[in-house]
């Protein structure tokens, strides 16, 4: 979904220390900039097609995402480090983790308002049922709702390991918390109750919300949640479930799938979808991507540059060079000359094509902050919109891949699933291999399955991060001076919600 037009009215909600400002509607209007309309109360339920609105208000939520939440989920990892300034995110890097550390609360909060934002938007699309006369659409929608705060959830789950799963908004004080295992077993019973109501196709090809949620974004968020909980039979089916669809196939170009040219392509299962609008001046809908950038002379003249917030670790970059890695490193790593240096004296002469120059001519140059750059976060400048200089402006954010469902698939096979589908792990893993043009492997394990996807996904969110705490690997967690013990999978509970939620310092009660 491209949001050219937004209609919106906010409603400030406090709920037990959850604030929210619900979005309750958007409408999409494919080529015209979007205007800011006051979308008064008075809400008409009568007209049958204004059913979108409320749908278009949980996609706007999912997407607005504040900065310090990607990097916050991100910076774990043994593929990227903390640079930049923010002294939280460097003590979290180092698996330091306090209560009063102002970017948890703020992934806490910004996650819960957007699951509030979902409810409130599921009681909207529900009003319209009586008007819309299709109750296949109206369930769908809401499916789509539920889709989307299942991602949510997955999150939060993943981040801070006990979190409260809502059943009613006027209940979240007395609601329990749950644990890990608990919340992923909610989201694959979500997902086994959604997938059948939502649209059996690729998200480029839905008409009435290009690039929305369908049963294979259900499907991937199922199998993530099954890997979570060890249950590699369920990651194989949900996994493959995608795979034997026949709507997604892997891009010819691993380099342009992170640049502009990669949006709605057929390798993507779910993204955050952004826009300038193609105009110079005036509304935007977007990501603010400065935080990934480094110091540059761009190739278009007056482009910004970056924070400097986000950087892929010595590690990871040694990895990629002693796998003879090319267009993965290449889209993954931009050098700068005091990175190269450095790299060159500890791991020897680096191959010619490395340089600190991209494709499109930016070159990167030396500063304080960082020494390499996140490139899959990075737009390059000519890339802009004429008279865009913010970085990433118009940038979509990748959040799930094929190339990541084939790897789930592979690892389960690996771990002893079996398969309702001819592809073998080896196969899985071979189609992912080509791309990067590396040579296949035959007979492979789990542990050649977790190297490709530090590989194909390194940088990538906290997939890094999850794997190797998903198989208690604290040795390449422990890195670069940074010690990893199992205690720090989680990050602590943020303060002010340990204050408003009692039950989080509660013991979780196990399932049965």
């Amino acid at each position: 979904m491209k949001i050219k037009h937004l209609i919106k009215y906010f409603a400030p909600v406090f709920l037990s220390g959850l604030l929210l400002i619900s979005v309750i509607g958007c409408t999409d209007k494919l080529d015209e900039p979007f205007e800011d309309e006051a979308f008064t109360s008075d809400v008409d339920y009568s007209i049958g097609e204004d059913i979108k609105l409320p749908l278009l208000g949980a996609y706007w939520g999912l997407y607005t995402r504040g900065w310090e939440g990607p990097i916050t989920l991100g910076i774990r990892g043994d593929d990227v480090n903390a640079a930049g300034d923010q002294a939280p995110m460097q003590e979290q890097d180092n698996f330091t983790y306090l209560p009063s550390h102002w970017n948890l609360n703020a992934v806490w909060q910004n996650h819960y308002n957007d699951i509030i934002n979902v409810f409130t938007e599921m009681d909207e699309i529900e009003k319209y049922r009586e008007a819309a006369n299709n109750d296949a659409l109206v369930d769908q929608y809401i499916a789509e709702c539920r889709t989307i705060r299942a991602y949510l959830y997955l999150n939060l789950a993943k981040a801070f390991g006990k979190i409260i799963v809502i059943d009613q908004l006027d209940n979240i004080q007395n609601t329990p918390a749950s644990s890990m295992e608990q919340v992923m077993q909610y989201i694959v019973d979500e997902m086994n109750e959604v997938i059948p109501l939502l649209p059996d196709m690729h998200p480029n090809k839905r008409s009435d919300v290009r690039g929305g949620i369908t049963r294979y974004t259900a499907y991937a968020i199922q199998a993530l949640a099954y890997q979570e909980m060890k249950d590699y039979q369920g990651a194989a089916n949900a996994s493959a479930a995608i795979i034997s669809s026949g709507e997604y196939e892997l891009s010819d170009d691993y380099y342009h799938l992170f640049k502009q040219a990669g949006k709605l392509d057929d390798e993507i299962i779910l993204e955050f979808q952004y826009s300038d609008f193609g105009s110079a001046t005036g509304d935007r809908f977007g990501h603010l991507f400065n935080p990934f950038g480094l110091a540059w002379n761009p190739a278009r003249a007056g482009a910004g540059g970056g924070w400097g917030f986000y950087e892929p670790t010595k590690k990871y970059i040694k990895f990629m060079l002693d796998r003879g890695e090319t267009v993965r490193l290449e889209t993954s790593v931009n050098w700068t000359p005091a990175g190269m240096t450095e790299i060159a004296s500890e791991w020897g002469t680096l191959p010619d094509w490395i340089d600190n120059t991209n494709r499109e001519g930016d070159v990167f140059i030396d500063n304080a902050r960082k020494k390499w750059g996140a490139g899959k976060w990075i737009q390059p400048s000519t890339e802009l919109t004429e008279g865009r200089n913010g970085p990433g402006s118009g940038k979509n954010m990748i959040v799930i891949r094929y190339a990541e469902m084939l790897l789930v698939y592979a690892e389960a096979l690996t771990r002893g699933a079996n398969s309702n589908i001819s592809m073998t792990a080896d196969q899985a893993v071979n189609m992912v291999r080509s791309r990067a043009g590396m040579d296949p492997l035959s007979g492979v394990s789990t542990q050649d399955v977790l190297n490709e996807k530090l590989a194909e996904l390194g940088t990538e969110w906290d997939i890094r991060f999850h794997d190797m705490v998903r198989t208690e690997n604290v040795s390449e967690l422990t890195h670069e001076g940074k010690t990893f013990t199992m205690d720090k999978a989680y990050f602590v509970l943020p303060a002010p919600q340990v204050s408003e939620l009692p039950q989080l310092e509660e013991e979780v009660t196990p399932t049965n």
